[in-house]
């Protein structure tokens, strides 16, 4: 990179299957901040009450206020927020990086696989223990889920 040159265009002139990968991760993180920003505010009481389908199964109010919804004490959507807000800092600095296996592919590593291993407990506290579903709490699960096929890409093609 010239020192002239800004880092937002040496990012978005990244033409590389790697480069394309972390913007896969990067959107299905943007979509995840989408989801958690309305969790959040639940949590934090800016919104009373979170719509939600028709149906006993259906429960997202109780889910988000459980004792299960938190991570060593704060509320796991901030949380959950804070983690996709870094996948997309964290994709940014490995394309700019362009070297494959940077120290920001790593950490954008941990923390995608650290989501989806989040994801799947939650889907099954919701399913074994709670035994009711949070519409926000699956579409998150899903995203994270998702983000481990890009990841894959990133880690493991050749």
């Amino acid at each position: 990179m010239k020192n002239n040159e800004s880092a937002v265009r040496v990012v978005r002139a990244a033409h590389s299957e790697a480069a394309d990968d972390r913007r896969q991760i990067a959107a299905l993180s943007a979509i995840g901040l989408i989801d958690f920003s309305v969790i959040s505010l639940y949590q934090l009481g800016v919104i009373k009450s979170l719509p939600d389908l028709p149906g006993e199964l259906f429960d997202s109010n109780t889910i988000n206020a459980a004792n299960d919804a938190q991570v060593m004490g704060i509320p796991d959507g901030p949380v959950s927020l804070s983690l996709y807000a870094a996948n997309v800092l964290l994709a940014a600095g490995a394309i700019k990086s362009r070297k494959r296996g940077n120290v920001f592919d790593w950490l954008l590593a941990g923390s995608v696989l650290g989501q989806a291993a989040g994801g799947a407990y939650y889907l099954y506290n919701m399913a074994a223990v709670q035994k009711k579903v949070c519409v926000y709490c699956v579409t998150g699960a899903l995203l994270n889920f998702a983000t481990l096929a890009p990841l894959a890409q990133l880690f493991f093609r050749k």
